[in-house]
């Protein structure tokens, strides 16, 4: 349990924490704007062109995944702050039980991601999205840690098929001895 902990709830979150501050400050600093530009202005609006599937794009995102409860309010930044280090926290309870190697993943995942955006959202005010597959036709703008918790959430979807799979292939193959 130690190994799984140490893997899947320490070092796999921290390496996506890394990873995604790293890529924000790279997208901040792309546009010659200080590591609090969400801070200072809530509505960049900038954009430079990458190639014709993606773009790199400064959005500071005051609300939550897709868009969702937009608008300013120091209230709101910090109940979101606070809710995604008890989800963390609750997270890291469920892995402890956790067996398939799936799940643990995605939970890992999920932990790195919430803990990258938190950090933004405490720090900032907002979290700073800047991956934009507009120029596709996908109009959200992202992070690291956005597409951590996204993989996360469909690999735990996922292992839920897979685990209820097995279980029922063991209860046949058990009824059948």
């Amino acid at each position: 349990m130690k190994s799984r902990m140490l893997k899947y709830g320490l070092l796999l979150p921290a390496s996506i924490v890394i990873f995604d501050q790293l890529t924000k400050f790279w997208a901040v600093s792309a546009f010659d704007q200080p590591m609090n530009a969400c801070e200072i202005n809530p509505f960049p609006g900038l954009t430079k062109e990458i190639s014709p599937i993606v773009d790199l794009a400064l959005v500071c995102n005051q609300g939550i995944s897709w868009g969702l409860l937009q608008g300013d309010s120091p209230v709101k930044r910090w109940l979101l702050t606070i809710f995604a280090f008890f989800m963390s926290c609750a997270l890291l309870w469920v892995l402890r039980d956790t067996k398939d190697r799936l799940s643990q993943i995605s939970i890992g995942l999920i932990i790195g991601g919430a803990i990258g955006n938190g950090i933004d959202r405490a720090l900032f005010g907002a979290v700073t999205d800047f991956i934009n597959f507009g120029d596709i036709g996908f109009h959200w703008v992202f992070n690291v840690a956005d597409s951590a918790i996204t993989i996360g959430v469909v690999g735990l979807i996922a292992a839920s098929f897979l685990v209820a799979k097995a279980e029922k292939k063991a209860a046949q193959s058990m009824g059948k001895k």
